[in-house]
């Protein structure tokens, strides 16, 4: 009897540890699987976060992410991902607004057309260098205008507490003071407007510094990176990336132009999840640089995908 309680506590103590840790356990047969067993069942996944100031819907977005997934499936004829609409995929796609697409839509907002190519970064490098002179020439007229503010200013305060303290004033003097405190307000007004100005203006340089950074990173130019005004603006310039831990597998993205880069970006990062590494074809989809130019695999990349799933070239 005490040898099947023993058992019991046992076998309830495993459950407990694998309840606790069924996650971590997951992760784990499944990456056993895909380096054993690669391409022997589908992928699921699911839609993670969905931020929508991208102004895509949800319908949208899994109609091109279904696309990209086809891309894959379809060069090799087998099944390689399956959408859980129930959320528990072990693949989980994110789409996460930040600095990258938000500098993005603000330069179509202005009326700035970015593709990915050498030429267009030439042509925002010289819009930037335009840009950052017209701000530097404001800014220096502005802390001008705001050092002549504070002079008046301070002699406006000097001149009322002098009065103040000998209890009496002219007539002119008075209308004089008068006439100074209302210019001093209507200074006051310009230069927040002028604050405000300065303001858009250093929004607009600093989307264009995300851009401009992103197409050095994607376009392999060898140039330092631009800085944002008020300091560096640090981490990776990436469309989009795959990641994978104990945690799970998650393809996070960040930035897109149009439906086709998106789709571009998502058939890379599917091939990261099928387990490819990037190649040195730059017409490849896998090209180590993630460029967003070619949706289309090459041969090499199906010559990649044919290798890793043991399958005859």
């Amino acid at each position: 009897m005490r040898r099947i309680l023993k058992i019991i506590i046992v076998v309830i103590a495993i459950s407990g540890i694998f309840f606790l840790f069924r996650d971590s356990f997951s992760q784990i047969l499944l990456n056993l699987n895909d380096e054993y067993f690669p391409c022997s069942q589908p992928i699921t996944y699911s839609i993670g976060s969905f931020d929508e100031k991208f102004n895509i819907s949800k319908e949208e977005f899994l109609k091109i992410v279904y696309n990209a997934e086809k891309t894959w499936e379809q060069s090799i004829d087998r099944d390689l991902f399956v959408y859980e609409s129930n959320g528990n995929g072990v693949l989980k796609i994110n789409l996460i607004y930040d600095v990258r697409q938000e500098a993005t839509q603000k330069l179509n907002d202005i009326g700035i057309i970015v593709s990915d190519s050498k030429a267009s970064y030439d042509e925002l490098k010289s819009k930037y260098n335009s840009m950052q002179a017209k701000y530097t020439k404001s800014k220096i007229e502005f802390e001008s205008r705001i050092v002549l503010f504070k002079d008046r200013q301070d002699a406006y305060t000097k001149e009322v507490t002098n009065f103040n303290e000998i209890g009496g004033i002219s007539k002119d003097d008075y209308d004089r003071l008068n006439k100074e405190k209302d210019y001093l307000d209507s200074e006051f007004t310009k230069i927040n407007q002028l604050q405000d100005e300065l303001n858009i203006e250093i929004n607009n340089i600093n989307a264009l510094v995300v851009v401009l950074n992103r197409l050095v990173s994607s376009l392999n130019i060898e140039v330092n990176k631009f800085n944002t005004i008020g300091g560096q603006l640090n981490g990776e310039f990436e469309e989009g990336t795959y990641k994978e831990s104990s945690e799970g597998r998650e393809i996070d993205i960040y930035q897109f132009d149009d439906e086709g880069k998106l789709a571009r970006v998502l058939t890379h990062e599917f091939g990261h999840v099928l387990g490819l590494d990037h190649l040195e074809n730059k017409e490849a989809v896998m090209y180590r640089l993630n460029n967003g130019v070619n949706g289309k695999l090459t041969v090499d990349d199906i010559l990649a995908l044919k290798n890793h799933c043991s399958l005859s070239q």
